[in-house]
């Protein structure tokens, strides 16, 4: 009984020395201090400043230099949007307060875990319904971004948005995003990822929470414009032109202004029957050029028309900005004219027969 009692009375102590060790540790993990550097955008989609109020919030005193030069003492965590970082580094050169705030963002974070969030902190919740695949991008590239900068290991973890704000993403964002994402994935289809890579990861700002309900149209029609700007990249040149024999050479100009090669095939359709052409396939387009072709094609009849052109992936589907070229055809192709001069010969022998028959009637 005596060892028995004694036993209890160990095991009692060793609990509560264990829950003396072990409650610092658990009390210190409760209290750690979780800072979200994050901010609605400073650049478009193309990548061009909207604003100039940056540099004043990166100063020590303001909204975003005050959390990286007076942050809570440690423990801390950081919760860090890649985006904010590309708008601070693209910032002019000799900007003073980007310059010192990147600094001390590197000094501050040097021995606190860092977590990268989703890049331009989309609603996770609406990205992930519309694009999950998408939003793991925006975690995977934001964590690359942050790790090249910090020269550090940066984690992932999906639940953490950064941000307490709940709001509804108006519907013109969304549609903006959905829209302008699908079209930079046909792009890509022929575009190297790296040429849209950029644009690619700020449609996310889309679906960022905080956005002014009036400032919801203006977004999602500079995506729109943004997206736009790529696809004309790629078009083929808009053009008038008149044939005068049967068959001729027409000079089609197709451009490519993207700083790598392109292979597209050219699909070429005739909005009426008056001329006979076909399209092109596996053309390579040179980095940052222009490419002329001379096309064969037949006239057919007289009159104006128009082609449809436009440049397609492997799978026939059309990317880049199409054209329409016009044409007046003003030369009639043999077989026309047979057809036409027997035409003719078979009317008047028709009105001859008539004119005989009547002057028989006549005379009886």
């Amino acid at each position: 009984m005596k060892n028995i009692k004694r036993l209890l009375l160990f095991g009692i102590v060793m609990f509560l020395s264990a829950g003396t060790i072990l409650s610092p540790q658990i009390s210190q993990a409760a209290s750690r201090n979780f800072i979200s550097i994050l901010d609605l955008p400073h650049r478009s989609i193309n990548g061009d400043f909207i604003d100039n109020e940056l540099s004043t919030s990166l100063l020590p005193t303001g909204k975003l230099g005050s959390l990286v030069f007076s942050p809570p003492s440690q423990p801390r965590v950081w919760l860090i949007d890649a985006a904010l970082l590309d708008d601070v580094l693209a910032m002019p050169i000799d900007d003073v307060a980007a310059k010192n705030w990147l600094s001390e963002l590197k000094l501050r974070t040097s021995s606190d875990p860092v977590y990268a969030l989703a890049y331009g902190h989309p609603s996770l919740s609406l990205a992930n319904r519309l694009a999950p695949t998408e939003l793991s991008f925006y975690f995977s590239a934001a964590q690359d971004r942050l790790q090249a900068f910090l020269g550090k290991n940066v984690s992932i973890n999906k639940n953490y948005s950064g941000s307490n704000t709940v709001e509804t993403i108006q519907a013109d964002r969304v549609n903006a995003y959905t829209k302008n994402r699908r079209a930079l994935s046909l792009l890509s289809s022929v575009v190297p990822a790296s040429e849209l890579y950029g644009h690619r990861l700020r449609l996310a700002t889309l679906l960022a929470p905080g956005y002014p309900k009036e400032s919801a149209i203006p977004l999602a029609l500079s995506a729109t414009d943004a997206i736009s700007k790529q696809n004309h990249k790629l078009r083929v040149v808009v053009g008038k032109y008149r044939l005068t024999s049967e068959k001729e050479q027409l000079p089609i100009t197709l451009i490519n202004d993207f700083k790598t090669s392109i292979l597209v095939d050219l699909q070429i359709t005739p909005l009426n029957s008056r001329v006979r052409i076909h399209g092109v396939k596996k053309i390579i387009l040179e980095p940052n050029s222009k490419k002329q072709l001379s096309i064969p094609i037949t006239a057919i009849a007289a009159g104006s028309t128009a082609l449809f052109a436009q440049f397609t992936n492997s799978k026939g589907v059309g990317v880049g900005e199409s054209a329409i070229l016009t044409l007046n055809v003003s030369v009639i192709s043999p077989a026309v004219a047979w057809f036409t001069s027997g035409a003719a010969i078979l009317l008047f022998l028709g009105a001859l027969i008539q004119s005989v028959r009547r002057i028989r009637r006549s005379r009886k």
